[in-house]
């Protein structure tokens, strides 16, 4: 779209009661970071990004809409819109895989904690989606917030590309920053150009009750857990109980709807370490032996321990080649089967973790478990 049609559109939404606010390109309010060149590009000014980002911190936008144009190469990259920022480190995030352009993670929504993405922890209907992402020209990308409610749209189709049916982190205002990924061993030149950022504080266009909100708590989902504080971990998974750790503190935390945990949401990594774990505890009581089928979800590796002792272990790490992991939760993951005996039993799931995500979920298999609190 060139710069004049953008005006056009702008005109007819204000027509519509928006308040409209450009952020020109030039406009110092702009924080540059990384690789963010300001050039003339395709009849607009833009910002050419790579691996870097541009931030406009004077925005509070809650509920609104947030529109750019974007030039994608189609080669790998990452194209990120972080929006209700409410510092650098915590805030949501849109992006665009140009070279997943149709595949179903295209699109992808992302809550960020403590500068991390999770984007690991949501996937699927309402969290990733597979648009087109046409190459060779501008590509104009709106996103409509409501509430814990968002719908992004792309190009001129009038129907979203994605709706999402509830944001991670609580709605709170905050500002905006457009944002380039260009990994390691990619040959795009940048990441993508933007140009024509508008942001329209409190206008929703976009009627969400169109799009009912349909969330299913599995049967047998585990609501709460017990967590240990994090500990380094370098490499490998957890194969024995660190005394230290075992012995607390311990807090009580919620699982969401989908039976999901973030423990990034709860736990800082330790200062200097890369690769952090976690003990996740419940406290099960069985009328008498047994052996039940829990199912679980982790990211990215898990040792589960019962009574102590190590009875499953499993890595599910991304890894982009040799072997080819997405590295995804989900409650099909894993079936432990645990041998309960009569009375208390203690089950500790260790959670290590790099980046993209550290989660953790779980559910029992036939719908209804023995006795359980954290």
């Amino acid at each position: 779209m060139t710069g004049a049609g953008f005006g056009l559109l702008t005109l007819g939404l204000l027509t519509q009661g928006g308040v409209s606010r450009s952020l020109p390109i030039d406009d110092p309010g702009w924080e540059l970071a990384g690789k963010v060149e300001r050039v003339e590009h395709l009849g607009a000014r833009a910002f050419r990004i790579g691996t870097g980002l541009a931030v406009w911190r004077d925005l509070a936008l809650g509920d609104g809409t947030i529109e750019f144009d974007a030039d994608l190469n189609g080669l790998r990259s990452f194209v990120y819109l972080n929006f209700r920022s409410v510092s650098d480190e915590e805030h949501e995030e849109i992006y665009l895989r140009p070279h997943k352009s149709g595949l179903p993670d295209a699109v992808q929504y992302a809550p960020v904690y403590r500068g991390e993405s999770a984007w690991q922890l949501y996937h699927g209907p309402g969290f990733t989606a597979a648009p087109p992402l046409p190459t060779g020209g501008w590509i104009h990308v709106r996103l409509v917030l409501a509430g814990s409610r968002a719908a992004l749209f792309l190009g001129t189709t009038p129907e979203p590309a994605m709706v999402i049916p509830r944001m991670a982190r609580p709605p709170a205002a905050g500002f905006i920053a457009l944002r380039g990924l260009v990994p390691r061993g990619s040959p795009a030149p940048e990441a993508a150009y933007f140009a024509n950022v508008v942001v329209r504080p409190g206008v929703v266009p976009v009627d969400f009750a169109r799009f009912p909100v349909r969330e299913v708590e599995p049967a047998g989902a585990i609501a709460r857990w017990e967590l240990s504080r994090p500990f380094p971990f370098d490499t490998g998974v957890v194969d024995r109980l660190p005394a230290a750790i075992v012995g607390g503190p311990w807090q009580v935390v919620p699982a969401e709807r989908s039976s999901l945990v973030v423990l990034g949401r709860y736990l800082a990594r330790p200062e200097g370490s890369r690769r952090s774990a976690v003990l996740a505890r419940l406290r099960i009581r069985a009328a008498g032996d047994q052996v039940r089928a829990l199912d679980l979800g982790f990211s990215d590796d898990a040792t589960v321990f019962l009574n102590g002792r190590p009875i499953f272990s499993a890595r599910a790490s991304y890894s982009f080649d040799d072997p080819r992991r997405d590295g995804v939760i989900g409650l099909d993951q894993a079936t432990v089967y645990l041998p309960l005996r009569a009375g208390e039993n203690e089950l500790i799931v260790a959670v290590a973790d790099v980046f993209g995500g550290w989660g953790l979920m779980g559910r029992w298999r036939d719908g209804s478990g023995p006795e359980t609190r954290p």
